[in-house]
């Protein structure tokens, strides 16, 4: 089947020729493709009535590495989908009723893939990493990862982390000079490609420095990670004047992995975190209902 054919049209035109558990497997996913990209290995099997290994023969057979592969593909050719059919269905969206719309699916199919594709144990050990790190230094170049970047300092700080965010191609090959065993790069891109963030991850490494990279596996930068948490951060040219989607999924991967830390310092960061508030009381009164610093 040709590569340009979707993961979604393969289970259709295909179904008839599958043996009897791939069938079942594909009927499952086709009755509610959008449940599907968020189903456990261990739940599609039981809905299919199939064994887990059998799922991921079913995955490899259809093209795929593996049952991860297949969701993160199934995920993408889902959100694309929708978009196309969105696109056919209205005219390019203009009003504040449409937009809403529009950007509300955008960001809902983004976090969907992004979920789709979730490391649980990637996101722990990274969480491991600038948990346990004397210094955390945050890269990111470009409009979505430069920010997500700056956007991990204003969540990591707030945990007692010595942390600091940077998108200067030159101060980062600086900072990653610099380091010691004991810091963490903290990295985000969504190709993995820009030369900056892929030296400065090899001079830290180099150092004896740990390298914690959010971008797509395979990529360069990936491949100088001790720890990567992959993400695919697809986007759609078809509506280049939307946002773009990507820094959705980045953030999903932020909030999971400042979470895990948060978890981790709770006992030791919450008396700073309670004092931090009460200086805020000052500014503009009680902020009971307000995260510390916002």
């Amino acid at each position: 089947m040709a590569n340009q054919t979707s993961l979604i049209d393969r289970l259709r035109i295909e179904n008839g020729e599958m043996n009897p558990a791939d069938r079942a497997i594909a009927n499952v996913i086709l009755d509610d493709i959008e449940a599907a990209t968020r189903l456990p290995i261990k739940d599609l099997a039981a809905k299919a009535k199939v064994s887990e290994p059998t799922i991921i023969r079913f995955a490899r057979r259809i093209g795929c590495d593996g049952f991860t592969d297949f969701k993160i593909r199934l995920a993408q050719d889902y959100a694309i989908g929708r978009m196309y059919i969105a696109a056919e269905r209205t005219s390019a969206a203009e009003t504040g009723p449409d937009v809403a719309q529009h950007v509300y699916d955008a960001t809902s199919q983004a976090l969907a893939n992004a979920f789709a594709q979730r490391d649980p144990a990637a996101l722990e050990q990274a969480a491991n990493l600038i948990h346990a790190a004397r210094r955390t230094f945050c890269f990111g170049v470009g409009g979505s990862s430069a920010n997500v970047a700056r956007e991990a300092e204003n969540r990591l700080f707030r945990l007692d982390i010595a942390v600091s965010a940077t998108a200067d191609p030159y101060k980062q090959r600086i900072i990653a000079s610099t380091v010691e065993a004991d810091d963490v790069l903290f990295i985000f891109s969504v190709t993995g490609k820009p030369r900056s963030l892929v030296d400065s991850a090899q001079i830290a490494l180099s150092l004896g420095a740990k390298v914690v990279t959010v971008t797509h596996p395979g990529s360069p930068l990936a491949q100088q990670a001790s720890i990567n948490v992959p993400l695919v951060a697809f986007d759609e040219e078809k509506f280049f004047y939307m946002p773009n989607r990507g820094r959705y999924g980045q953030l999903f991967v932020l909030d999971c992995i400042s979470t895990l830390i948060g978890a981790r310092r709770r006992n030791t960061v919450g008396k700073k975190l309670w004092r931090a508030r009460s200086t805020l009381v000052a500014l503009h009164g009680s902020t009971d209902s307000q995260p510390v610093g916002d």
